[in-house]
């Protein structure tokens, strides 16, 4: 037998060959040669059929993660040069149609303010062109009766009052006003309170002497009063304008003062706040109907950590009422957001986005074990399902157009609801979303045993089903909203305000942010002048405010006791 593998008529002529010479052992070992090679030949099949499966696992581990990565790119792109909505484009509409099964004619027809052209005989040069519409100007928009107004009369001239027909004088019957806005800088006033001292000069008194007494003793022991510290606080908290370019700003204005000076300003303010911020935290925790919940990354000086800082996180609560307040965790770990969930009320639900920290077994104060939101009362949001979907459709998988399009349907009917009363609200949900929503889930689970375990469209898909339970249960009372919209629109501010300061110097300075941030953004939502609030509740701690009656000085309570009117939702 040579090395190489003989041919079967070889092996034939060979068998005959040893039969006919009656070599019974030879033929024994010509048999088991042969079984030899079989055998060889299956390993190395088998050997071959493993390494085309590592090959086709590598293969499709390198197509997810290019459609990972073009669709990032994509995202990247969209980022820094697209449109920001989510909403569908006639293009996108168009293609869906298509998608499923759609004619051309049924696509165009789909595209929203595009009329579908009738056919006709004429030749396209021979058509009348239609005159478009031009566009009427709105007029110019109507200035705030608030701003102040200096108004010059302009009368006209003496020697044409009288009327040129029949020379009496003309009668007044009504004025034409043109109004131009003029800029007035912001300015200091420095207010001086000048007490005069009388001495008696005669040598037998010994220089007796008084001085007046002060007209009224201020509230602050600072330099500045409590207009200049609301302003530094809100035009960080709401406006994200750091200490630093204020103090630029205030010496444009004329007001040169060291930046550690306003710092300095900065601290004794949020210091003075901070009972009234943890009075707000506790007041937005117990909010009789639902929570929600969202935190943002804060960069904390540290020269003890690597690179000299670490990462913090800000946390933000909003209840039904528009009342906002934040707070500071030195980690992203569950147990230091988990004191804050455990003072939400046992019936009260909590709105949260899909944070693995919320799902952590923990032990409650009860001793029980279980998730640190309760599944019973956890509530979805449906701005992330929409998000990955959004993301997907971008990525090119117009499967996810059809996902994009139900959601949009049900945002439309939360638009009618607004206003409603909470059962009003349910039952419109009950009868237009319910069944949206089912037929959402339908798809989705569906589509879910079709794909497979990479791709963006697999990675919605797996998150709204995993998410199916929160979501549904959004619909199930009016008083509940279907995401964590609020949430995440006040949490925008410090997000935004960060990219300005960069950082804060220490975990207290990053509460005292906290703190301001919650007061300042609850201003807001509730409509109110953040500068009078700041300016009146500054001074009232600082003339000594009982602590007993903090609950007071609270943006609504506050607003309240002036019967000032207030956004309610």
């Amino acid at each position: 037998m040579t090395s190489s593998a003989p041919s079967p008529a070889e092996l034939r002529a060979e068998l005959e060959r040893l039969l006919a010479s009656g070599d019974t052992s030879s033929v024994m070992s010509l048999f088991d040669a042969i079984a030899d090679q079989h055998v060889a030949i299956s390993d190395q099949h088998v050997a071959i059929r493993e390494e085309l499966a590592l090959v086709n696992a590598d293969r499709l581990s390198l197509a997810g993660e290019i459609e990972r990565r073009d669709a990032k790119i994509e995202f990247l792109l969209r980022l820094a040069f697209g449109r920001r909505s989510e909403r569908l484009t006639a293009e996108d509409i168009r293609q869906l149609v298509l998608v499923y099964g759609g004619t051309e004619a049924q696509a165009a027809a789909a595209e929203p303010d595009v009329p579908v052209r009738e056919p006709t005989d004429e030749p396209a040069e021979e058509q009348p062109r239609r005159e478009s519409k031009k566009r009427r100007h709105p007029g110019r928009t109507k200035l705030s009766a608030d701003l102040e107004r200096k108004v010059t009369e302009v009368v006209v001239p003496e020697g044409e009052r009288a009327c040129q027909v029949c020379g009496q004088q003309m009668t007044c019957i009504g004025h034409r006003e043109h109004e131009r806005v003029e800029y007035v800088p912001a300015k200091f006033v420095v207010h001086v309170e000048r007490r005069e001292t009388l001495a008696c000069v005669r040598t037998q008194c010994h220089g007796d002497a008084t001085t007046a007494a002060r007209i009224a003793e201020p509230a602050l022991l600072t330099r500045v009063d409590a207009s200049v510290l609301a302003y530094l606080i809100e035009s960080k908290c709401d406006d994200g304008l750091p200490i630093h370019r204020q103090c630029d700003q205030f010496s444009r204005l004329g007001f040169d003062v060291p930046v550690d000076t306003l710092y300095g300003y900065w601290r004794y303010a949020t210091n003075a706040l901070l009972p009234i911020s943890d009075s707000l935290l506790g007041e937005v925790l117990g909010d009789p109907h639902y929570v929600g919940i969202d935190d943002t990354g804060l960069d904390v000086l540290d020269t003890t950590r690597k690179g000299g800082k670490y990462r913090g996180h800000l946390w933000c609560f909003r209840g039904s009422r528009p009342l906002v307040a934040y707070a500071f965790t030195q980690t992203w770990e569950a147990d230091e957001v988990a004191p804050w969930i455990w003072s939400i009320p046992d019936d009260v639900h909590i709105q949260v986005d899909d944070y693995g920290g919320y799902s952590k077994l923990v032990d409650d104060p009860n001793g029980n074990t279980g998730p640190l939101v309760p599944l019973a009362r956890r509530l979805g949001c449906m701005m992330h399902v929409r998000r990955r979907f959004h993301a997907a459709f971008k990525g090119g998988d117009k499967r996810a157009g059809f996902a994009i399009e139900q959601i949009r349907k049900l945002y439309e009917i939360e638009a009618k609801a607004r206003g409603l009363l909470p059962e009003e609200r349910l039952a419109l949900r009950r009868e237009c979303s319910v069944p949206i929503l089912d037929a959402f889930y339908a798809w989705s689970e569906g589509l879910a045993r079709k794909l497979g375990n990479t791709g963006l469209l697999a990675d919605a898909v797996r998150y709204a089903n995993a998410q199916r339970e929160f979501i549904s249960r959004c619909f199930s009372d009016g008083r509940f909203e279907i995401d964590n919209g609020q949430v995440e629109r006040a949490i925008r501010e410090p997000a935004i305000g960060r990219k300005n300061f960069l950082f804060t110097g220490s975990a207290k300075a990053a509460a005292r942010l906290a703190a301001a941030y919650g007061l300042v953004q609850s201003c807001r939502a509730l409509g109110i002048s953040t500068r009078e609030y700041l300016i009146d509740v500054i001074e009232k701690v600082e003339r000594g405010w009982s602590m007993r009656r903090v609950a007071e000085l609270l943006p609504h309570n506050w607003a309240a006791d002036r019967g000032i009117p207030v956004t309610t939702a």
